[in-house]
């Protein structure tokens, strides 16, 4: 599943595969088909190949001659508990960390690569602070809610 806003604010929800789709809580048709692509950054709309590239928080989409941006609501990292942590959103195996141990970070930084479904997700820092514990390494396949680094508060 895919969250997403468009233009006017709606919040999306789309599944691959699905003839549904979810637009501010109420079900609605999905008009649209969508595959996946064996490629990074390619999928295909309604049989018709689009490439897709981030650039910073949006989507651009080049589909059929022309350019869509869309912004995608990742979840991203949440708090763990003792709201000093990070913790995973989903299960996936962390493919690279960004930062080490003693490092000073600013909110949104990437700090993990994590692959979860066949995508990248970068993982951002939910507070500025100091690294004072990672707790998995490149590699490791972690669980949904595991807690991925602890972060002391600058403040």
């Amino acid at each position: 599943m895919v969250d997403l806003i468009d233009k006017q604010g709606r919040s999306w929800q789309i599944t691959i595969g699905s003839d549904e789709a979810t637009c501010d809580g109420e079900i609605v048709t999905n008009d649209c088909s969508f595959e996946i692509d064996a490629r990074p950054n390619r999928i295909w709309v309604n049989g018709k190949l689009a490439h897709a590239v981030k650039v910073g928080d949006d989507w651009w989409i080049h589909l059929d001659g022309s350019v869509n941006i869309i912004s995608v609501d990742e979840q991203g990292a949440g708090n763990s508990s003792d709201d000093s942590g990070m913790t995973a959103p989903m299960p996936g195996k962390v493919l690279e960390i960004l930062c080490s141990i003693g490092e000073q970070v600013e909110v949104g930084q990437t700090l993990i690569v994590m692959e979860a479904m066949k995508m990248e997700h970068r993982i951002a820092a939910n507070i500025s602070g100091e690294i004072v514990a990672i707790h998995h390494q490149a590699g490791e396949q972690v669980d949904a809610g595991a807690t991925l680094i602890d972060i002391e508060d600058n403040e």
